[in-house]
């Protein structure tokens, strides 16, 4: 007697693997099971691409595909819908890493100039959305806005420029273009294509630029940086007061 497997997998690029949602039976597959998967997935997280697979083994457990087809040793597998669809939305969603690492493949920048350049992405996609680039915040350090979790991980290079490379590991196979981890990250996210139009008309317009001057851009008087700073404090800079203050120059 034959058992019956339905596999969905995706690249998780929090994990840095592929991760399955594995549903098995001794008798033919339930359709309804797998239309709720999908109903569920778009439900929470819209249109998502998955590989889909199916075949038949011996067992209903998930040893028997790897051991018939070794493609799937490597995946992450889940037989709990739910958890699978929570990876899913997690890894949606954008981190600020995720953004500085991706502005670091366009144009390599000192670390104090990655600070600048995401503040000013988070502030001009918070302008045109109403919406977070991502959750973390920007807080008040004594030259201009940072978060905190980029600080720590890229303070190491301190002011030189930073040597951050990703390798092309991702193929858009319909267009046979090799792109990053990053790109995809960022343009795979629920707002992508607005956060990836942002994150280019703000390279175009303070790209050029040399850290101080962006400095002394966020140091304006009366706004958002200065309006929190007290040294040594790393006062939270509001999204009220960015979205008020904010003066793109296009």
């Amino acid at each position: 007697m034959a058992a019956f497997h339905f596999i969905a997998i995706m690249s998780h690029y929090q994990r840095g693997t592929r991760i399955g949602w594995h549903y098995s039976s001794m008798d033919m597959l339930d359709k309804e099971v797998i239309n709720s998967f999908f109903s569920k997935v778009k439900k929470r997280c819209g249109d998502v691409h998955f590989g889909i697979h199916k075949l038949s083994t011996e067992s209903p457990e998930w040893s028997s595909v790897v051991k018939k087809d070794k493609f799937f040793a490597d995946v992450f597998i889940t037989e709990e819908m739910d958890t699978f669809i929570d990876y899913v939305s997690a890894d949606q969603e954008l981190t600020a890493n995720d953004v500085a690492k991706f502005l670091l493949t366009l144009i390599p920048s000192s670390h104090l100039k990655l600070q600048k350049l995401l503040y000013y992405c988070y502030a001009e996609f918070l302008s045109r959305t109403g919406q977070k680039l991502f959750d973390e915040s920007f807080v008040a350090y004594k030259y201009g806005p940072v978060v905190e979790s980029v600080f720590s991980t890229f303070r190491s290079h301190g002011s030189s420029i930073i040597d951050y490379q990703e390798d092309a590991t991702f193929l858009i196979t319909t267009k046979d273009i090799a792109t990053t981890p990053s790109f995809i990250k960022v343009a795979s996210s629920e707002h992508g294509l607005v956060a990836l139009d942002c994150i280019i008309d703000v390279l175009k317009a303070y790209g050029d630029m040399a850290p101080f001057d962006l400095v002394d851009k966020t140091h304006q008087v009366g706004g958002p940086w200065d309006r929190v700073y007290k040294p040594g404090q790393n006062s939270i800079i509001s999204d009220e007061s960015i979205i008020q203050y904010h003066d793109f120059a296009r």
